[in-house]
């Protein structure tokens, strides 16, 4: 059953550690029942509530920065054991399977993590390390995300997709019978960039492949907390709502440390943007590269449509990052002290989301900040009395969509644009 801290919220965490049951039987009066929901051909697995043996819970999501890729989410979980029932060979355990030989405790088994309502996390078990001190013993299950199926799948034979949109391209990639990845666990959107029709070699790493469809758009693909694959274009989180303020000065959400990072990190005064068999495309900005020299970015073999898609992406790169950047990097929150009101919003943030932080200063001028952010990292450590949440956050243009006519939406300059 899910276990209620401290501080009132229910952490439940389940694996698919038990049996496969629920096999179609037929003839049978209720598993022979065509097109029944419950009786399957190959039966399916039920997810066993572990939560209470629950030591800690840690959750890493997201990615370093905004010029890394987004790799597997990563949960590990820290298990009593001292009853052996999560040793996979302990043959009196109520996870092993006497009529099959095996233990259900077995890697890439489902694994999810959820607060409330809220989905943390959904994966697979990836490894499971059993530790013993005399009669005592603890369990750690590892779990990634489903990138880590990706990141070991390949494509088969060489093929050569259209001209699409980059959403289109992703689909496509998942489409493909050796990939097969399930319609119901996507969220693409359409994408802004269009993609060239290069030919994606045989072993190409579908993962990899992905990414590069990422960095093309200069979008976000990552796996969402319900287990979702989502992918975002570059515009995505700009025209995105703020899901969740953030204040230390007693109003909002409080937080308990804010860090600050301020030197030549994104600091790119020309951007070298490169398609598959194109020339570089250059983009300069001359006043920065006076003031502070040159500092290149360069992104070779897009998948863009043309060397002018190219050198638009330049443009576009250059006159983000021509100038160092004062920001707010990394949120740290004790969602355990939160009312429940606001330990749902932070449950339920994902990655990409827009939100609002307030920093105020006792000394000195301004007396306060308030600045927009796209959520970068999402990282959950979960204890008995304890859950706190640190938030990684990057710089986004949030613009709002043009409304002709009105006052203050309806001029064509400041943060206005078209969708």
């Amino acid at each position: 059953m899910a276990t209620t801290l401290a501080s009132g919220e229910q952490i439940t965490v389940l694996a698919e550690v038990g049996f496969i049951t629920n096999f179609f039987v037929l003839d049978d009066i209720d598993a022979g029942v065509l097109d029944n929901t419950e009786f399957v051909l190959d039966g399916n697995l039920v997810g066993v509530d572990i939560t209470e043996y629950c030591q800690e819970v840690s959750i890493t999501r997201g990615r370093s920065d905004q010029f890394s890729q987004f790799n597997a989410g990563q949960c590990s979980i820290t298990l009593l054991n001292n009853d052996r029932r999560f040793d996979p060979i302990n043959t009196a355990s109520p996870y092993y399977d006497v009529t099959a030989g095996r233990s259900g405790v077995v890697p890439r088994r489902k694994l999810t993590v959820t607060s409330g309502v809220n989905p943390l996390f959904t994966g697979r078990i990836t490894d499971i390390d059993v530790q013993y001190n005399y009669n005592l013993s603890t369990v750690q299950f590892t779990a990634a995300d489903d990138f880590v199926l990706l990141a070991n799948t390949v494509v088969e034979n060489d093929v050569t997709p259209s001209v699409e949109l980059s959403g289109a391209r992703v689909n496509y990639l998942l489409n493909l019978p050796e990939i097969d990845y399930p319609l119901t666990s996507r969220d693409i959107d359409t994408g802004q960039a269009t993609l060239g029709a290069y030919q994606i070699n045989a072993n190409t790493n579908a993962l990899t492949y992905l990414q590069s469809i990422a960095t093309s758009e200069q979008g976000a693909c990552f796996v969402a907390a319900d287990g979702k694959l989502t992918f975002t274009d570059r515009l995505s989180a700009s025209f995105a709502p703020t899901v969740a303020v953030f204040s230390d000065a007693g109003t909002d959400i409080p937080y308990t440390a804010l860090a600050v990072i301020y030197g030549q990190e994104f600091l790119y005064n020309r951007v070298q943007a490169t398609v598959e068999g194109g020339t570089v495309q250059v983009a300069d900005n001359a006043s920065s590269q006076t003031e502070f020299g040159i500092t290149t970015f360069a992104l070779p073999n897009l998948l863009l449509q043309d060397d002018a898609a190219a050198l638009t992406l330049a443009n576009y790169l250059v006159a983000l990052y021509a100038e160092p950047q004062y920001r707010f990097d990394d949120l740290g929150l004790v969602v355990s002290a939160m009312s429940s009101g606001d330990r749902d919003t932070i449950n339920a943030l994902e990655l990409q989301d827009v939100v609002e932080i307030t920093r105020t200063y006792t000394t000195g001028s301004p007396a306060s900040v308030t600045e927009l952010y796209a959520v970068e990292r999402l990282n959950h450590l979960i204890s008995a009395g304890e859950h706190r949440v640190s938030i990684g956050l990057f710089n986004t243009e949030v613009l709002f969509q043009l409304i002709l006519d009105d006052a203050v939406f309806g001029t064509l300059d400041g943060a206005n644009a078209l969708a």
